[in-house]
């Protein structure tokens, strides 16, 4: 912590400064999709202290005790998407997920404001964000798997496409960050994998299924067309406008699917869970998980295995291996092996 007091020229606007963050994580390569992330939970908490403190607050007249009621805001809101710039408020309570990730980003623009010298400490670092539940999505079963690859299929305009961006999810566990910035030149359909570009700028081979493959064909050879723009020729994935599909065209496409096929639980990080979870019950090793998912640790893979462990008894019921051994009891109870 610094122990030098703020000089007067340092003095800045609280948006000022967030403007300056924002455009720093974008000099040094953080993703667009990050920096969106940021910057809705930080223009949250700046309209919020604007409305109670009025509209010329400096950064350095923040104080831990601002970030504690902007939590405390949140949790007792009764309507969600308010002051959103393109979604239209409706009733219901923030998901405590999203409160938290008000709390992180605010606590991480404070170490900017500290490193930067906009603020003499680190303000926010005291914040406690509020204790999220304990719980791991629940992933989507055979019959749920079923019912989204064939939803996909029911809508004319887009199915190919639509129906590969599934398979992908499911047979792969790529991100959506990923999916959408996968790129035709990265794929080898000979060797069955992908080059994809994930978190932290780092590429990463993800081998891809036969049949995940085929549905790549399809889409490529009989429904993606050319791209609008010829600097976007490569780009995988392409809108009804031959313009290159972004995290919302997908997220409005997993709706549709959801819609049709009643599986409310569908979302893109269900099926990263999925597939991890059904790559563990096939077979599959943590060690190999870990490198297709991008985890830079095991620490999240490991979590998967809890939860593939759910069958493990039905597994055990099928392959036990004295249940599979030609042995069986006599009538006086003496084990004998079966002729």
């Amino acid at each position: 912590m610094s122990s030098k007091r703020v000089q007067e020229s340092t003095m800045i606007s609280l948006e000022k400064c967030i403007e300056l963050y924002l455009s720093t994580l974008e000099t040094e390569g953080k993703s667009p999709r990050y920096n969106g992330w940021l910057k809705d939970r930080l223009r949250y908490f700046s309209n919020f202290i604007h409305q109670s403190q009025g509209e010329n607050i400096k950064v350095q007249d923040l104080t831990v005790q601002d970030s504690r009621e902007f939590l405390r805001d949140l949790m007792n809101r009764e309507v969600k998407y308010r002051d959103h710039p393109m979604i239209k408020q409706v009733k219901g309570k923030l998901q405590i997920q999203y409160i938290h990730g008000c709390g992180r980003a605010v606590r991480s623009f404070s170490t900017f404001a500290n490193e930067e010298g906009y603020l003499e400490e680190n303000v926010m670092r005291k914040l406690k964000l509020p204790q999220l539940p304990k719980t791991f999505p629940e992933p989507l079963t055979e019959a749920e798997i079923q019912k989204v690859l064939a939803a996909s299929l029911d809508n004319t305009q887009g199915r190919l496409r639509n129906f590969a961006m599934m398979m992908l999810f499911l047979d792969t566990g790529i991100r959506l960050s990923e999916l959408v910035n996968l790129k035709v030149s990265k794929a080898d359909f000979a060797a069955g994998e992908m080059v994809i570009f994930g978190k932290g700028s780092k590429e990463r081979r993800v081998p891809i299924g036969s049949q995940a493959k085929k549905a790549l064909v399809d889409y490529i050879t009989k429904e993606k067309g050319e791209a609008a723009n010829p600097n976007d020729e490569d780009r995988l994935f392409l809108t009804e406008d031959h313009i290159p599909v972004n995290a919302n065209v997908v997220e409005k496409v997993l709706q549709r699917i959801k819609k049709t096929s009643k599986v409310a639980k569908l979302h893109p990080h269900v099926c990263r869970h999925t597939f991890s979870v059904r790559f563990l019950m096939n077979g599959g090793d943590v060690f190999s998980l870990q490198k297709i998912l991008g985890h830079t640790s095991l620490e999240m893979t490991r979590k998967y295995v809890n939860l593939a462990s759910g069958d493990v008894k039905e597994i055990h019921r099928r392959y036990s291996p004295m249940d599979n051994l030609n042995f069986r009891a006599n009538r006086r109870g003496r084990p004998s092996l079966m002729p």
